[in-house]
């Protein structure tokens, strides 16, 4: 990468139709507003970080001073592996639940509907973090000049502070056209860079520093839904990660030393720029990972040799050309007051059609469906195991796909519910002797179809794949598209059908009379 000054690179192509940031002045004449969220100090707890991610990678930017934490995710480190869905003994006690409700012994049959439940999901697990630390002068930075910032028109988050008379700068972005995470360290006088830099892990974890400038973090997932222990030898069967990153400073001044073999120290560089790869041996929810041909640490080395030439502005501009065809497909701009709005007319909203120069537009690569919490999370043991819920919360991830002309973002779902459609005709066949596929309330990355453990209120629901289902049909009314209909809808749509049509059965109404 070559020795260059600080660019700010901005598309040019769509702004004479499109104005994400601001205001639209001759509607109102209002000033202009950056689409900005803004904080004056760091995060003093997890929910205060600022989010970047591109689906796949994601960081949380914690915005420290003296010590900056990127905690970062990847979207299949999961526990376990492949799972048995099915359940012989079911039919038995699916037969004894219906006796009892056409007798009219609600009480009992939920009782004995809790012998329907099954093991729980795989849990949503982390990558680690970057650690940078700062020497104590920055400790002494002066605190009114703090600025941290989230700007959503360019998915970039920036930190400043002064220490004396320096003013120190970081930029984070998450490109997915090129699949990295990368961060600028600069700061206002030549030669004030420095700072020591290294990766960590809550997971099973090694690193070490390859040559003078990567560090390398090599780790595995459970195979099974316990937290890992971080002494214990690593002979898990789960899915195996890799994370490198790669240390680039300033080619006239700065110097770098390798730490305790797992440490990079940068001294007197004008800037420093991170870039993080990672990678993971899960070939999809069929594949145990100990059968899996994927080589992480291969697989990362390939995805920082592919970025190699390219240099961080041109990093940014892939990254801004990628985002922005996304992201300026609608806007929605609500008054400042009620005297702007007229009569009783819809509020002004702007809908836009993606530009035929868009780089990137005609191939998205698919990432993980959803998970409960987005690609974030700090915990082994995550709320309700970050699992896929799809009692609701997998849905509404997805809601707002169509409306705001996002349809190919839905890829994901579509390739998820076509694998609980593999699995869940299994769960239908054994579990209710009936035809067709069926999901239940919870599931995750191994496309789980058989019900939760636990209470029947939750466990005893096979209207997952069913709900799910109207996201097909809704994406066909939305676009017309009739190879969609024909190839992937309509096959999922029968299946579940066939299922739900044997599910139902005739039983007798009971009326209380008090």
């Amino acid at each position: 990468m070559e020795d260059e000054e600080w660019v700010l690179v901005r598309r040019t192509t769509e702004k004479d139709w499109w104005s994400s940031s601001f205001t639209d002045d001759d509607d109102n004449g209002e000033d202009p507003r950056p689409l900005k969220i803004t904080f004056s100090g760091p995060a003093e707890h997890w929910t205060d970080a600022i989010p970047i991610g591109n689906g796949r990678l994601g960081a949380m930017i914690w915005g420290g001073v003296a010590v900056e934490t990127l905690q970062l995710n990847e979207d299949t480190l999961w526990t376990g592996t492949p799972g048995n869905y099915t359940n012989p003994l079911a039919p038995e006690a699916l037969s004894v639940v219906r006796k009892l409700v056409d007798n009219g012994q609600y009480a009992e049959a939920t009782t004995a509907a809790e012998k329907l439940s099954d093991k729980p999901s795989d849990v949503y697990q982390l990558l680690g973090d970057i650690k940078l630390e700062f020497d104590n002068s920055h400790l002494k930075y002066v605190e009114k000049s703090y600025h941290r910032e989230l700007d959503l028109d360019t998915a970039t988050t920036r930190v400043k502070y002064s220490v004396g008379d320096v003013e120190y700068t970081r930029e984070y972005f998450a490109s997915n056209p090129n699949q990295v995470i990368a961060t600028k360290i600069s700061g206002s006088k030549s030669g004030s860079v420095s700072f020591t830099v290294y990766l960590d892990s809550k997971m099973h974890h090694r690193s070490y520093v390859k040559g003078e400038n990567q560090i390398i973090m090599e780790g595995s997932c459970p195979d099974k839904r316990i937290p890992p222990r971080l002494n214990a030898n690593d002979n898990s069967k789960g899915i195996l990660f890799t994370t490198i990153l790669e240390l680039q400073i300033s080619k006239n001044t700065g110097v770098v030393h390798v730490l305790d073999g797992r440490k990079l120290k940068v001294e007197g560089s004008d800037w420093a720029i991170l870039l993080l790869v990672s990678s993971s041996s899960f070939d999809g929810p069929f594949t145990k990972p100990i059968d899996s041909k994927k080589d992480p640490t291969s697989d990362s080395l390939s995805a920082l040799k592919s970025i190699n030439n390219l240099s961080y502005t041109e990093l940014y501009a892939h990254h801004l050309d990628d985002y922005q065809s996304l992201f300026h497909r609608v806007s929605l701009q609500l008054s400042k007051s009620s005297k702007s709005v007229s009569g009783d007319g819809p509020l002004p909203m702007k809908k836009h059609m993606a530009n035929n120069n868009d780089l990137f537009f005609q191939e998205k690569p698919g990432t993980q469906v959803a998970n409960l919490q987005g690609i974030w999370n700090k915990d082994i043991e995550p709320p309700w195991d970050g699992a896929q819920h799809l009692n609701i919360n997998l849905q509404m991830n997805y809601w707002p796909a169509l409306p705001c002309n996002l349809k190919e973002c839905q890829d994901p779902l579509f390739e998820y519910i076509s694998s609980l459609s593999i699995n869940g005709s299994k769960t239908a066949k054994v579990n209710y002797e009936a035809k067709g596929w069926v999901a239940h309330q919870v599931s995750d990355i191994w496309a789980k179809t058989s019900p939760d453990r636990g209470q029947a209120v939750w466990v005893l629901w096979p209207m997952g794949g069913a709900w799910l289902c109207t996201h097909l049909w809704e994406h066909y009314t939305y676009t017309m598209d009739k190879d969609f209909l024909k190839n992937k809808a309509y096959p999922l749509l029968e299946g579940c059908t066939l299922f739900l049509l044997d599910w139902l059965i005739e039983g007798t109404w009971r009326i209380s009379r008090n």
